[in-house]
């Protein structure tokens, strides 16, 4: 990719007409990767507490935060599991910096091409790596190294190396920055929703440390997607930090992370849709897609989105979760199927281990993620979202996406046996064939919008998909 002439300003106006990449809405699958120094103790409450209300509560969720990559933050509750493990396993005054040594020792086992192999295998199409969490360790060797850690960042350019394993394989490769929170720059320990929106700043010299970390990795590895966390403190700066992207790699995006604490909030920042699960950030002026975590949309918005949650209950590695923690096979073809009929993508994270090598569970569920595409993925990749009048048939959610030729309706469950009636988009005018993938259909018919058929055995899957050829 060459650098174009200048399309994109620095303003709000300019950068709110950037389009979404056509290769974004066709992906529907991505990996993301949470792999740093806290992979090494690997550790969070195996059984977070879930509260909701008080202040008292929330400071519970963040002790109890069951996210190991936040692992630096939850330690400093001296009451809390994870300093009790840490004082156990390493002792109270064993440095957290340690952990950064033995990252970089562990690269020498790692294998960036047998990742990438493995993602292609997925039926992902693209990879979002964290080149930095909270912890400010750089996955790359930045020319804008750390000036409170010295060689707080990795040996070997972990970002370059996986970049090219990556499109190698023929994948897209997007590359995710802690924004708003860097400890090396502000360790205080986060309590509070207030205390996570008090990003380190000006007075820090934060923002022209960012700043100089953003523009080095779009300039070094163009990547297709940037992915920004929590927020970002001067807005201005990220409008500077957007243009230069969208100038420098047309065909890129951008997520909605990077609400500022000196910027105009929006009158909608909060807006929480109705039927959505999990956790929503609160929206910036500039944004090209929405990302739920830990969460869904169950209809179709105005507005692309994208799902990322961990396999288990943390994004990195958790030693005390395993293969009952993780998503079921069935699981994650659902959540692909119904993010790809409301308009969104799934990105999903694996969390490798501490020696620089995945979980097998973890690994398990891609090869079982792959072998499922490759079988209804024609359902899934490369299809746009269908409105249907109705949501449910015989109290099982649906929903449908099409492509040129086709439209997919999706069955998430089992309806009862026998006769079905579904009734069409106006549009569809004639269904010349019909198919049950992986599954068998009887007598079928189309009349006026009404598509009726009758089922006498389902597929052995989740996700129940018929095909149905059109002429529109």
């Amino acid at each position: 990719m060459s650098k174009q002439a200048s399309a994109y300003t620095a303003t709000q106006d300019s950068l709110i007409g950037h389009p979404v990449p056509d290769w974004f809405r066709d992906a529907k699958f991505g990996i993301f990767i949470h792999w740093g120094p806290y992979s090494i103790p690997a550790f969070a409450p195996h059984q977070p507490e879930k509260s909701e209300g008080s202040a008292d509560n929330v400071m519970q969720a963040f002790k109890y935060n069951p996210y190991a990559e936040w692992y630096l933050n939850t330690m400093k509750f001296e009451d809390g599991p994870t300093a009790q493990f840490h004082r156990e396993t390493y002792g109270a005054d064993y440095s957290y910096d340690h952990f950064g040594d033995a990252f970089n020792a562990s690269l020498e086992n790692w294998d960036p091409v047998a990742w990438a192999k493995l993602f292609k295998r997925s039926g992902a199409r693209y990879v979002v790596l964290v080149s930095k969490h909270h912890d400010g360790f750089l996955l790359w060797p930045s020319k804008t190294p750390n000036p409170h850690k010295p060689n707080w960042q990795t040996t070997r350019d972990v970002v370059g190396e996986l970049a090219a394993a990556a499109r190698a394989e023929g994948l897209k490769f997007g590359i995710y920055y802690s924004g708003g929170i860097d400890w090396t720059f502000k360790d205080k320990c986060i309590e509070s929703i207030q205390d996570l929106m008090a990003m380190p700043g000006e007075a820090e010299g934060y923002i022209e440390y960012a700043n100089a970390h953003y523009h080095e990795l779009i300039e070094r590895y163009q990547p297709d997607y940037l992915w920004n966390d929590i927020g970002y403190p001067s807005e201005q700066s990220s409008f500077d930090i957007i243009a230069d992207y969208y100038n420098t790699v047309p065909e890129g995006l951008t997520n909605d992370r990077w609400i500022s604490p000196d910027g105009e909030l929006q009158t909608d920042a909060f807006e929480r849709p109705e039927g959505m699960t999990g956790v929503l950030p609160p929206k910036p002026p500039v944004w090209d897609i929405r990302t739920p975590e830990y969460g869904m949309f169950d209809h179709i918005l105005p507005f692309l989105w994208e799902t990322t949650r961990g396999m288990g209950h943390s994004f990195a590695y958790n030693q005390h979760e395993g293969d009952a923690d993780y998503l079921t096979p069935g699981a994650i073809a659902t959540m692909i199927a119904s993010s790809a009929c409301f308009n969104g993508n799934v990105l999903l994270n694996v969390g490798p281990r501490g020696d620089a090598q995945l979980d097998p569970a973890q690994a398990d569920r891609l090869e079982d993620a792959g072998a499922w595409l490759a079988k209804y993925g024609q359902a899934i990749q490369g299809t746009r979202p269908v409105e249907l009048s109705r949501k449910t048939l015989d109290g099982v959610n649906i929903g449908a996406t099409r492509d040129t030729n086709s439209l997919y309706l999706h069955m998430f469950g089992k309806p009862g046996l026998g006769a079905l009636e579904i009734e069409l988009p106006s549009d569809v005018r004639t269904v010349s064939s019909l198919e049950q993938i992986g599954g068998q259909v009887g007598d079928w018919s189309f009349d006026q919008n009404t598509l009726r058929l009758n089922v006498n055995e389902w597929a052995d899957e989740a996700v129940q998909i018929f095909k149905l050829g059109l002429s529109l």
